[in-house]
């Protein structure tokens, strides 16, 4: 292969090629790009000659081979940097410092976001930045991050962020404890232990996911059954609510929990999870960030070390 191939291959090739992943031929392709399918056979083969390797495998329908694979990759990669340059420069033109895409995750929805976004509005420097956030769990933002379709996720770091390529980095500890309303019969309770929890019926996080095994784990560290599962909820807006009105117990991280006890909104009971999921921190997508990505990373950072002390 030429070390210059990529200079041969334009956007439109690289948009050719993810159209061509997501539809079952190259009929259903060139449809979805109006284009003719000789002219889309041709693209192909001149992708192909560039790299001097087939990249989709003909028969029922196209599967990428290795090579396609890696190529598909490479161009998302390469169009989500094309869409960010895009958005940066009319945010620019707009008056604003860029745009920046925040992937959150419910430990960070709660404290520690906020807080950095009211950090970033009292920089005095005359410049503001548009934000945009997603909030999702890890299994929906990550896969975002590597496609670079966001440019910083914040939350819980786990396997896939310890062990991905992408710069990450910790912030503070933040472990899950029980919480239930402000009525509850617990919430009265001096020293409730945790054999007190298991009569009750608790909202858990979704199965399959490291906070679902972290309980599952805890409880039978303690010698204890597993906790009954009467609701499944990755919402934290639900799960307050639902405390609220039922005897229900749930887990929360620490910081959240004191956060909705000081609003009346529940109680932090003085339970902790022996075993629990990684610490709070954030990864980002461009190992050298621009400067309105850089900004919130240090905004970021500073409240870090705030909520770590």
């Amino acid at each position: 292969m030429s070390p210059a191939w990529y200079r041969r291959l334009r956007l439109r090739q690289l948009e050719l090629l993810l159209e061509l992943s997501r539809q079952p031929s190259l009929t259903a392709a060139a449809q979805a790009l109006h284009m003719t399918q000789p002219a889309v056979s041709q693209q192909l083969a001149d992708i192909e000659s560039a790299l001097g390797m087939p990249l989709f495998e003909r028969g029922r329908g196209l599967r990428p081979t290795l090579g396609g694979q890696a190529m598909l990759r490479y161009a998302e990669q390469v169009l989500a940097g094309a869409r960010r340059v895009g958005e940066e420069v009319q945010a620019i033109r707009a008056g604003t410092a860029g745009v920046v895409r925040i992937g959150i995750m419910l430990v960070a929805a709660t404290v520690l976001v906020p807080r950095t976004m009211s950090r970033l509005q009292l920089q005095a420097d005359g410049s503001r930045l548009r934000i945009v956030l997603v909030e999702d769990i890890m299994q929906g933002l990550w896969p975002r991050l590597e496609r670079g379709e966001i440019d910083i996720v914040v939350g819980r770091l786990d396997a896939r962020v310890l062990s991905s390529e992408l710069p990450f980095e910790e912030l503070y500890a933040d472990p899950h404890c029980v919480v239930c309303g402000p009525r509850h019969a617990l919430a009265a309770k001096r020293k409730p232990a945790w054999s007190d929890v298991t009569r009750f019926p608790w909202v858990l996080p979704p199965e399959q996911t490291a906070l679902r095994a972290a309980v599952n784990t805890s409880f039978h560290t303690l010698g204890l059954p597993a906790p009954r599962s009467q609701i499944d909820s990755g919402s934290l807006a639900a799960t307050q609510s639902i405390l609220q009105l039922n005897e229900c117990l749930a887990l929360m991280s620490r910081t959240a929990a004191t956060h909705y006890q000081a609003l009346g909104l529940l109680k932090a009971l003085p339970l902790n999870l022996s075993t629990d999921v990684g610490p709070v921190g954030m990864a980002w997508f461009d190992a050298k960030p621009g400067a309105a990505v850089a900004r919130v990373l240090a905004a970021l950072r500073a409240e870090g070390r705030m909520l770590a002390a």
